[in-house]
């Protein structure tokens, strides 16, 4: 058969279609393992109709998403349900190219004009200068009757690359796509489907709005809510925890090595990669400034510090919050930065890389804590508006505001409270808001001046529903 000679040996396991859907759906690396799991999760993405048009399309997320498997099950789907044949669909996964002439002779050997063809390339920026084939590739018309599907980890280095393809991306309305680590909402659905009418009706009404069934669900809200500050939304640490109860150190370091690996692979220092992360914990959710930040390291000077930081945010493990200029409804650049980790998840994982003795019965432990539980909480409340919003955070006058959503030429001013007791010498900046929300662990709206409070996991099952409405 063609693919025998066509493509490396190592290739061969991921296009196990070749042979037959049957052995595909049961032997294939990827959905082997999800077929074992005690949950079934899809990308919503999987029903998206431009990767039926001829284009290049593009799929961004951090390591561990599940970027890959989804690309399996799309696959899987497209030979499921007859829309292509097995000799119309290649699997390329980058990190076993050496060079872009390696990547064009095999997409131009899989090239059929007679037919509309689908190609895949996982983690394409291992490729050295995989732009350039892809972009002559795209000159020479063979990608007018194929779906040229790109993932990859790294955002800077491949967006950078994609802005050469000007005029060439294809005629979809939409060709990037962002994959990110399952919402607080999925993974309320994903252990309780029963929920998901409530959690549609939380999403699609404003989110000062109350609903009355929300109460009573609160409290096993509040568990979901709970259990997702430990495992965050990467799959294997949700299917460990459901499973044993507990997260293995061997899911920790699983994510720790890939962020070592990708600093690596741009020619950056483990040991001061090991510094970075020790720092941003000092630092955790604090206004820092470069400097401020290179004060708790052993790096001389700020702009490395800086440096690793923007790093770390192009591979999706850090977020570098701004301050908003509330005139300009902009960055204030002058004014210092918050970092935040992405996901409660990476945030443990990069724990137990730094403390020797952190496990997960001391992550429990600790999560019993409401002052160590509050930065987890804000750091998850911070990924869910930055995921679908312009966010930033407000340093006022009277004090700072954690969160600032913008939407109609305006904002919407969110503080983030841990606890029962609401204290007024820590509202003072929020109070200057008409619009001030309050998210506090309890279940009812309320409402303190001209500010609402909102429970906590409400919000962040609307904010999860990909808009914001308030």
């Amino acid at each position: 058969m063609w693919y025998t000679y066509v493509m490396f040996e190592e290739f061969l396991i991921h296009n196990q279609f070749k042979e037959s859907v049957t052995r595909y759906r049961n032997f294939d690396p990827h959905l082997k393992k999800i077929k074992n799991l005690s949950f079934k999760y899809q990308s919503s993405l999987i029903d998206a109709p431009e990767f039926h048009i001829p284009g290049i399309y593009l799929i961004t997320g951090g390591r561990q998403v599940g970027k890959t498997t989804f690309i399996k099950q799309l696959i899987l789907k497209l030979l499921t349900k007859g829309k292509c044949k097995p000799d119309n669909i290649l699997f390329l996964t980058g990190e076993l190219i050496d060079s872009h002439h390696i990547l064009r002779r095999m997409i131009e050997k899989f090239y059929d004009q007679k037919a509309f063809q689908y190609l895949f390339v996982d983690e394409v920026s291992y490729i050295p200068e995989w732009d350039k084939s892809i972009k002559y590739l795209a000159d020479s018309g063979i990608f007018e009757h194929m779906s040229v599907i790109l993932t990859g980890s790294d955002n800077q280095i491949i967006r950078t690359a994609m802005k050469r393809f000007a005029g060439r991306r294809g005629k979809a309305d939409k060709v990037d796509f962002i994959f990110l680590p399952i919402s607080f909402k999925e993974s309320v659905i994903l252990k309780n489907p029963k929920l998901n009418s409530l959690c549609k009706k939380i999403a699609d009404a404003p989110v000062t709005r109350p609903l009355a069934e929300y109460c009573d669900h609160h409290e096993v809200l509040m568990r979901y809510f709970l259990e997702y500050l430990l495992h965050g939304g990467y799959l294997p640490a949700i299917s460990d925890y459901l499973t044993t109860k507990i997260i293995s150190k061997a899911v920790f370091n699983t994510y720790v090595e890939w962020i070592i690996g990708d600093v690596l692979k741009h020619n950056k220092s483990e040991h001061y990669l090991y510094e970075i992360l020790k720092g941003i914990k000092a630092t955790y959710s604090s206004q820092i400034s470069w400097n401020n930040l290179a004060k708790h390291l052993s790096i001389d000077h700020h702009k490395t510090v800086a440096d690793y930081c923007m790093l770390l945010q192009s591979i999706n493990v850090i977020y570098i919050l701004e301050a908003l200029s509330e005139h300009k409804l902009s960055a204030a650049p002058k004014k210092n930065k918050k970092l935040y980790f992405r996901d409660p998840f990476i945030y443990h994982s990069v724990l137990s890389h730094i403390e020797q003795n952190y496990s997960f019965v001391s992550m429990k432990e600790r999560m019993n804590k409401p002052q160590y539980a509050s930065q987890f909480v804000e750091m998850t409340v911070v990924d869910h508006c930055k995921r679908w919003n312009s966010t930033f955070y407000i340093k006022g006058k009277k004090g700072e505001v954690d969160v600032a959503i913008l939407q109609n030429k305006t904002f919407c001013p969110i503080e983030i409270k841990w606890t029962k007791q609401l204290r007024k010498e820590e509202l003072k900046q929020i109070k200057q808001y008409k619009n001030g929300i309050i998210l506090t662990p309890q279940a009812e709206h309320k409402r303190l001046g001209q500010n609402k409070i909102i429970p906590i996991v409400h919000f962040m099952i609307h904010v999860s529903g990909g808009q914001f409405c308030f």
